[in-house]
């Protein structure tokens, strides 16, 4: 599974990441997901990453916001 992940630089998307990251990795047997790929989308990336990541992305966590 790809996953997309905007707002990946705030306290929840960060923390999200790395959960996946250790999940993707192995070092959490807690579940049972297979995950291919990571996206990590924010304020600084560009819209043609945006693009890409949408096209690629088989589930996305949408956790941009502007307090």
């Amino acid at each position: 599974m790809n996953i997309l992940i905007t707002g990946a630089k705030g306290f929840v998307g960060r923390n999200l990441v790395e959960t996946l990251k250790n999940i993707r990795d192995g070092k959490d047997k807690t579940r049972s997901v297979q995950i291919d790929a990571i996206y990590e989308y924010d304020m600084d990336s560009t819209p043609e990453e945006l693009d890409e990541y949408c096209r690629k992305a088989d589930f996305v966590f949408n956790l941009a916001g502007v307090n």
